[in-house]
């Protein structure tokens, strides 16, 4: 992508997409955008391209947290969109490729979109929770600007007294790795 002179890229995690998603990839299909997300920062750094390239993230994001999350392992942008459908009134049927959304969200029957109750001050509530909390979030961390955050993996502790029989053997060492900055460059030189 950075030889195509690309300026974003995105990293898309979760379920398998939306609800008109064939019910098997939302079963079976998709990882969390975490893994993904921290190697491309990584590599974005390792190869002095990070600055030059925006990361944007999205996959089940909902909360502040989820928002400082991502931006401690390197996304800079964030994509929403079960959280905007929710706060618009789906119920999540998965019935979004039918044309039979019950709630009126997704269709185009004029008997079902009569149902909707969905306003855009709705969304603008959701938002504006969502940038106080992250604001929020930030000051307890100790922090100013969101920028400060991006990628700063060292930032992240592991609550072990959380693990249990499967995940205690977790390791995380190579995820939370934070690539210095100028090591491509001492590297090159050499």
């Amino acid at each position: 992508m950075a030889k195509a002179k690309a300026d974003l890229v995105v990293i898309s995690g979760s379920e398998g997409g939306t609800g008109a998603s064939p019910a098997s990839s939302i079963r079976y299909a998709g990882i969390s955008p975490e893994i993904g997300l921290s190697e491309t920062q990584q590599t974005l750094v390792l190869n002095g391209l990070r600055k030059e390239i925006e990361v944007q993230v999205d996959g089940q994001l909902k909360t502040p947290r989820d928002v400082i999350s991502m931006a401690l392992l390197g996304a800079g942008e964030f994509g929403f969109g079960t959280a905007q459908l929710i706060v618009l009134g789906c119920l999540l049927m998965r019935k979004c490729h039918t044309n039979a959304s019950p709630v009126g969200v997704a269709t185009q029957d004029p008997a079902l979109r009569a149902k909707f109750r969905g306003h855009s001050q709705y969304l603008i509530n959701y938002y504006m929770y969502m940038a106080e909390g992250v604001r929020e979030l930030l000051a307890d961390m100790g922090f100013r600007k969101f920028e400060d955050i991006i990628g700063r993996t060292d930032l992240i502790e592991i609550d072990t007294a959380k693990f249990n029989d499967k995940t205690r053997g977790l390791d995380f060492s190579r995820m939370l790795t934070k690539i210095d900055g100028d090591l491509y460059k001492k590297h090159k030189t050499c």
